[in-house]
């Protein structure tokens, strides 16, 4: 997944995740559109693969807004805010890593133990 965006290559990926970091702070999510556009910058780490993303100011904490600021980009006519943020995702995290061709949904990765031990870790504390 890493190397085919890296490499320039249009590909649309789904990672399901029971999270991920955002600027350190971590936050509960299902999962991750994964892409050349929502994506950019995406590099592996020793443990996940991390990237610049875009999120609207009212799903992340005052902290990281005030610290990354607020942009506005128009999407289909409509101005939209945005906070650009560094994201990073850790492998444990992961169950599902899903590819999208021509529509069609292609799992490369699927682990249900991961799902279910990563929602009990979430329930007890984090990380």
């Amino acid at each position: 997944m890493i190397s085919s965006l890296r490499n320039g290559e249009e590909r649309q990926y789904y990672v399901g995740l029971t999270g991920y970091y955002i600027e350190g702070t971590f936050y509960s999510a299902s999962g991750l559109s994964v892409d050349s556009s929502a994506t950019p910058n995406i590099a592996e780490t020793d443990c996940g693969f991390m990237c610049t993303a875009r999120f609207p100011p009212h799903l992340l904490s005052p902290r990281i807004v005030k610290e990354n600021g607020i942009s506005t980009i128009e999407v289909n006519g409509t101005s939209v805010d945005l906070v650009r943020v560094q994201l990073e995702v850790m492998l444990n995290d992961v169950w599902a890593v899903s590819e999208f061709i021509e529509g069609e949904q292609h799992d490369l990765f699927v682990d249900p133990e991961a799902l279910d031990s990563g929602l009990k870790d979430i329930g007890a504390s984090r990380h």
